[in-house]
């Protein structure tokens, strides 16, 4: 029974963190483990469901509160696959478009160039994020060439996010100031016609919960009241994963993960080029409502502590 109750306080940690959003920054940095907790029903379910039977088999006083906290545990589980089990699932909704192809990197100032040049080869549109200036102009000719736009342009570039395009960029304007400096563009594409791409890196929550909120509030507030006749996409490192209020917030604005519709599971994309695999899905690519996404993939590359993050969209 201990184990059972053990387990279970794990799991109805996490669970109570998926329910009520954290409001202190602590909370919040122990929110981006709640699937790690929400796996905890699982022993719970079996080990009470264990000792149910045997209290019920030698008529134990405490059978009635066994059968209690079995069926808490239950009612747990079936709450937990019924939030993560969506990530499995692939969007049934018809592509009418050709695809295109849009990548995301948050660079930590130090990815390597050429790798990061081989990782892009086959995409259309690339966001990179936490990219120094100095980084940027170590990109080869090639590359510029393979991506002939830019938002900001290069010129006027002074490290934050930077978003590279094969196609033209009819416009561009930053976000509200930042830790991280945010851009967006609208991109003339032969396959969705016009589409915005929004390169987004907000404050963590070890910027206190204030600023985190906060800047997640401001992109939110930001995207509707952009032009919402014109499909777009959210790519970058949102120092948020999916149970995370701020995500959930997004999600409820009418915003999809590309990894869920994709039905990538559990994407995992920090802290890589470690021993260890990632923990922890911070890094994302949404798409609105007139989007859908057909594939998604990571990838790493050495001098970053991120992997990058790339979906195959189409218009739905």
């Amino acid at each position: 029974m201990v184990p059972g109750v053990l387990a279970s306080a794990c799991a109805v940690f996490a669970t109570w963190l998926r329910v009520v959003p954290p409001t202190s920054d602590e909370l919040a940095k122990a929110a981006s483990f709640i699937p790690y907790g929400l796996v905890f029903w699982v022993p719970a379910v079996l080990l009470l469901g264990i000792a149910t039977v045997r209290s019920w088999r030698h008529h134990r006083p405490a059978r009635w509160p066994m059968v209690v906290l079995t069926l808490v545990a239950l009612a747990g589980l079936t709450a937990g696959v019924a939030w993560q089990a969506p990530a499995f699932i692939r969007d049934r909704r018809e592509a009418v478009t050709k695809p295109l192809t849009v990548l995301s990197l948050n660079v930590a100032r130090g990815a390597d160039p050429t790798a990061v040049e081989r990782a892009t080869a086959n995409a259309d549109v690339v966001v990179f994020v936490e990219a120094p200036r100095t980084w940027a102009l170590q990109l080869s000719q090639a590359f510029r060439e393979r991506f002939g736009y830019s938002a900001p342009s290069m010129q006027t570039f002074d490290g934050g996010s930077v978003i590279f395009s094969r196609f033209p960029v009819k416009s561009d304007e930053p976000l509200p100031a930042s830790v991280g400096q945010q851009w967006a563009a609208v991109i003339d594409t032969p396959q969705l016609g016009q589409l915005r791409v929004v390169g987004v890196h907000p404050c963590n929550p070890y910027c206190g919960v204030g600023p985190w909120l906060r800047e997640a509030a401001d992109l939110r507030g930001w995207l509707a009241a952009r032009d919402q006749t014109i499909p777009t996409v959210v790519a970058g490192d949102f120092n948020s994963v999916d149970d995370h209020s701020t995500m959930r917030d997004l999600y409820a604005d009418g915003f999809h993960s590309a990894a869920n519709l994709a039905g990538a599971g559990f994407v995992r994309t920090w802290p890589a080029n470690r021993r260890v695999p990632p923990l922890i899905g911070i890094d994302h690519i949404l798409v609105d409502g007139r989007l859908t996404a057909t594939a998604f993939s990571t990838f790493e590359v050495p001098g970053t502590d991120h992997l990058g993050v790339q979906a195959v969209v189409a218009g739905t």
